[in-house]
């Protein structure tokens, strides 16, 4: 019966070091299943830093049942560290805590901000209602300012915008919402606008996705944009082994993605955190005729032969890979690379 070890260490890293769930796993995992960690800056006080933030392996109800509790407890609130769930619950706590006195005022805005919360985040009315009542605390606004480090802040509010602009049109009250928050948050307006601008790249990958998911469009039929997606997620999938991607791979695949596709490393954040619970490749496979595939991998070389950079002997390799689990043969691929040089002159 395989045993379990705590192990216990003190890292001198640089200051823009990114210590997240994927680095953990890339490190200490290659000694057997990283069931749970903790990061946080080492005081020397005592044997145990105090932790940043739990991983997601050792799930999310304990943290946002009493979201409060972990934010004053944590030392330091790192973007990198949070699951889903948790950054849900940080952000419910950000926005509501620092406009809490006009929550408190104005029934109104407070029903336009649960609604916004639940909406948005797509969670649970009941649950939202619990963080809320949670974060009724007219001190936590200063303590949730102090965790976080500049970067993570940034990150953070990347994020909202991103979950904001995913869905519907944009709404003045909540991009209001959003910049004043920022403001109370000593963010300067240039940061803020930069903030909008990552989580807009990001939240059109996501709608694309949701379009995706849809399945009311044939692959082949979908807009330039949303194939270079579809593309992404098969490719994304392709570089997976058992639910993980090494770093290697992943610096491979983002290369590919950025060079060829045009598909940001900002923007492939949503590509590798969107579960949609099944393998798109297969299910492109399965339901596209042959036609309409031939199609997708004639796409995929006039994005490649449209670019001017080189592809990679690891990178080609990738989209073989690809290609061959569309059932397509590097004979026909080669053929699709041919007309479609043949189109681009």
């Amino acid at each position: 019966m395989p045993k379990k070890i705590k192990l216990t260490a003190v890292i001198e890293a640089d200051d823009n070091a990114v210590l997240d769930e994927s680095a953990i796993n890339n490190s200490v995992g290659k000694l057997g299943k990283v069931e749970s960690y903790n990061i946080g800056i080492d005081t020397g006080e005592s044997d145990n830093a105090v932790g940043g933030a739990a991983s997601s392996q050792e799930g999310s109800s304990a943290g946002v049942s009493e979201i409060s509790s972990f934010i004053k407890d944590s030392n330091k609130i790192y973007y990198g560290s949070l699951d889903v769930e948790k950054r849900k619950a940080v952000v419910i706590s950000m926005l509501h805590s620092a406009n809490l006195e006009k929550a408190k005022n104005d029934s109104g805005f407070k029903n336009k901000l649960s609604s916004m919360f639940a909406n948005k985040l797509e969670e649970e009315n009941s649950y939202v209602d619990k963080l809320l009542n949670d974060t009724n605390d007219e001190s936590l606004f200063e303590v949730v300012k102090s965790k976080f480090l500049d970067g993570d802040l940034s990150q953070m509010f990347i994020y909202i915008w991103e979950k904001i602009l995913s869905k519907g049109e944009e709404d003045d009250f909540e991009v209001e919402l959003i910049e004043t928050t920022a403001e109370k948050f000593s963010m300067e307006k240039p940061d803020i606008a930069e903030t909008k601008k990552l989580g807009n790249e990001r939240a059109k990958i996501s709608r694309a996705i949701d379009v995706i998911n849809s399945g009311k469009t044939a692959y082949n039929k979908l807009k330039a944009f949303e194939k270079t997606v579809v593309i992404a997620l098969m490719l994304t999938e392709c570089s997976t082994i058992d639910g993980k991607i090494s770093s290697e791979d992943l610096s491979q695949l983002r290369s590919l993605l950025n060079d060829q596709f045009n598909v940001s490393s900002n923007s492939l954040t949503v590509v590798l955190e969107r579960e949609i619970g099944y393998s798109l490749t297969k299910k492109v496979e399965q339901v596209e005729v042959y036609r309409e595939k031939y199609e997708l991998v004639e796409f995929l070389w006039e994005r490649i032969l449209s670019t001017e950079t080189d592809i990679k002997d690891g990178e080609m390799e990738l989209i073989r890979k690809m290609v061959r689990r569309l059932d397509i043969s590097d004979v026909e691929s080669e053929g699709a690379r041919k007309e479609v040089e043949a189109n681009l002159g």
